[in-house]
């Protein structure tokens, strides 16, 4: 298997497209990236705060059930096709050049592991903005999303969000890793596609796997060595792409998402990243670690965010005061920046957000906190999502970009409640 999947790896180089070295371009930063202590730098040993936004799609957006070709069946009605959403509507160098303008350096790339081996060609009506894109398979245009990311001088973080291309994230069989595939077919996976974009200094960062998380039966663990060990398996996979095929990757690892069943007076939490107190990587390259953690309003450290089946009377985060929201915040994720600890390590925040559209205060309220708290601790944030659909000049949606089947485009600035906070954000 390990051949196999080396030789696969050098065929992907061959057909990777060519991006050109950083030093031929004048660039504010030169990759590869790694840590000191709990800040990440960059080659010359600059920091380089990860100031990111997720651009989703590859990893699928069917809810899961009907028809996928119709886009009621997708999450808020947009199907992606599996690429990268809103290239049936705006050209890539108009949807990259929009994140240059949000001020980011940095783009979270979700990826679904079916993606690697469907051979079809996306639909041309899924790339209609983008003709030259078409004919191509879903990893060809994945390729050409990283190609232009890197090559307007943002750094690319490969994300496996998906084993399947569906919507992520409940119970919907891309609880874990392993949920739909083997341990060795993911590692496998992951020696691919680290190894297809070796030669590419902007990609920077190997995510490892998204939100793992409890199935109908069976919860996720932190080092009891079984099938469903998710410290065990981040460690191998981490190593052996370190060791194997590409030694300059960041090695990204969020933490426990959900163990339990939510209903009330049974276990249940969200452990996030408390397990590393009591036990850490320690990677075969220690500078290459990053711990990851998401949080939105309307999940809490006990509440999976569900409303109806699966809501609980735990509090939310929206639910908590600044000053509760900040010590939850601390004691769940934060504590791995403090320095001199066996477990320091670099934080990045991949996953938070807000509709734009929000009424409610409680929310608009946790989002300015929470934004707040990033700010004062100069943290590594990636917002989720950059791109959303609009209509007629209309979106409640979660993106701070909006697109319409014409090609034109809400910015976050169009009268958008968020833009204070997140200039803020991200000027810092």
């Amino acid at each position: 298997m390990i051949a196999n999947a080396l030789a696969a790896v050098l065929a992907a180089s061959l057909l990777a497209p060519a991006v050109p070295a950083a030093g031929e371009r004048d660039d504010p930063w030169t990759g590869p990236l790694h840590t000191e202590g709990s800040r990440i730098v960059d080659a010359d040993g600059d920091p380089f705060k990860l100031k990111s936004g997720n651009w989703h799609g590859a990893s699928g957006t069917w809810n899961g059930s009907g028809d996928a070709g119709d886009p009621a069946n997708h999450h808020d009605g947009e199907n992606s096709n599996g690429i990268p959403l809103g290239l049936d509507r705006a050209s890539m160098s108009d949807i990259v050049g929009s994140f240059q303008e949000l001020g980011i350096n940095s783009i979270r790339l979700p990826f679904s592991n079916d993606m690697i081996d469907d051979e079809a060609a996306v639909p041309d009506e899924a790339v209609a903005a983008n003709p030259e894109l078409r004919g191509k398979t879903r990893l060809e245009v994945y390729d050409a999303a990283v190609e232009a990311l890197t090559g307007s001088g943002l750094a690319v973080i490969l994300n496996n969000h998906t084993n399947t291309a569906r919507w992520c994230c409940g119970v919907d069989g891309n609880e874990r890793w392993n949920s739909a595939q083997s341990d060795q077919e993911w590692e496998e996976d992951w020696l691919f596609m680290a190894g297809r974009y070796a030669d590419n200094s902007r990609v920077v960062g190997a995510d490892l796997y998204n939100e793992v998380r409890r199935d109908v039966f069976d919860d996720p663990n932190w080092g009891l060595g079984d099938e469903h060990d998710w410290f065990a398996a981040s460690q191998r996979a981490g190593d052996r792409i370190l060791n194997e095929v590409n030694p300059n990757l960041l090695i990204i690892i969020e933490g426990i998402n959900w163990t339990g069943l939510p209903v009330d007076g049974l276990p249940h939490e969200r452990p996030t990243l408390e397990p590393v107190r009591e036990l850490s990587h320690e990677l075969v390259k220690p500078d290459k670690l990053v711990y990851s953690a998401h949080f939105y309003g309307y999940t809490g450290p006990n509440h999976s965010g569900a409303t109806g089946t699966g809501e609980t009377t735990d509090p939310r985060y929206q639910d908590m005061s600044r000053e509760e929201l900040y010590d939850v915040l601390r004691r769940q994720a934060f504590f791995v920046t403090e320095d001199g600890k066996p477990y320091t390590a670099p934080l990045w925040i991949s996953e938070f957000g807000v509709g734009r559209g929000e009424q409610d205060p409680q929310a608009r309220a946790w989002f300015e906190n929470f934004v707040d708290f990033l700010v004062d601790n100069d943290a590594n944030f990636a917002y989720w999502p950059l791109v959303g659909w609009q209509e007629g000049g209309e979106t409640d949606g979660w993106g701070l970009v909006h697109w319409d089947e014409a090609g034109d485009r809400i910015s976050l600035d169009d009268g958008d409640w968020r833009t204070d906070a997140w200039h803020r954000l991200a000027g810092g």
